[in-house]
């Protein structure tokens, strides 16, 4: 891709769209993108460090050998991203540090370390945590239409007035998380009971 220079610290981009392009061996350290929109777009050899998006969207990206550390996302839309794929170490690793008022469709979480993370903000539909340590972690308030949680640790974790969410009590751990009713009694729907 040109119009990149290899390493890039500490600038702006603003309004800046790509679709369909492909990003390699780029290095951006505490830039900003403002109203950006990536759609479709492959970056490889990629590193983001420290960077901030606002209002970004941000579409179907795909990822090799690069990754992301210290991210943080305001009012952005994101959608079809595996952030697995950004993880440079692999192994309960986390790119992002800061996610408010955003909207995430189709993401996958795999293997990453979010205690006391503050989802709260934030609409996570058709998403997929799995193998995720999320102790302590704040969904209060928290529209997860669809959102599955597979083997994770939820302890303490607070999904009060919370709604959407998919949670097998049987293939997750609990102990101290909060919900409120009447959503709780959707944990209950793995066991086959019958509520009357």
């Amino acid at each position: 891709m040109t119009g990149f220079e290899p390493y890039q610290e500490s600038l702006c981009f603003q309004d800046m769209e790509l679709s369909n392009e492909e990003l390699t061996d780029l290095e951006f350290v505490d830039c900003l993108f403002e109203n950006c929109t990536l759609e479709n777009c492959r970056i490889d050899r990629c590193h983001f460090a420290d960077c901030t998006f606002i209002g970004c969207s941000i579409l179907n990206l795909k990822s090799d050998r690069s990754s992301m550390t210290g991210s943080k996302f305001a009012h952005c839309d994101l959608t079809g991203i595996n952030w697995g794929d950004l993880m440079s170490g692999g192994g309960f690793l986390i790119p992002i540090d800061q996610l408010e008022h955003c909207r995430l469709k189709y993401n996958q979480f795999v293997e990453m370390n979010f205690v006391k993370f503050d989802f709260s903000t934030n609409s996570i539909t058709g998403s997929m945590f799995a193998d995720c340590n999320l102790t302590s972690g704040n969904f209060s308030k928290c529209e997860l239409d669809r959102t599955e949680f597979f083997r994770c640790n939820l302890s303490g974790a607070d999904f009060r007035l919370a709604a959407g969410y998919q949670i097998d009590i049987s293939a997750n751990q609990l102990k101290g998380a909060k919900f409120s009713f009447p959503e709780v009694v959707n944990l209950l729907n793995n066991l086959g009971i019958v509520i009357e």
